[in-house]
């Protein structure tokens, strides 16, 4: 007997959302990688903060290549 899945499919894994693109433009993907997976391993951002102040550190050194300006300038938009 076999099931049916009722789940809605997802996007799929092959296409990449506008915050990833981002992320693996600066040159940040490990870092990014890295505060994610002490995340999901803690389930508690405060117990992360080494991988934290990593990727910040690299974001805040790179964000300029990757268009990080429009996508920090769309931010402040929607909030006026």
């Amino acid at each position: 007997m076999t099931e049916k899945s009722t789940a809605n499919p997802d996007i799929s894994d092959q296409e990449e959302d506008a915050y990833d693109a981002r992320i693996q433009k600066t040159g940040c993907q490990e870092e990014n990688d890295n505060l994610l997976i002490c995340y999901a391993d803690k389930r508690d951002w405060r117990l992360c903060n080494a991988e934290m102040q990593a990727f910040r550190n690299c974001y805040q050194k790179n964000k300029q290549n990757a268009g990080s300006q429009d996508l920090e300038d769309s931010e402040r938009a929607k909030k006026a």
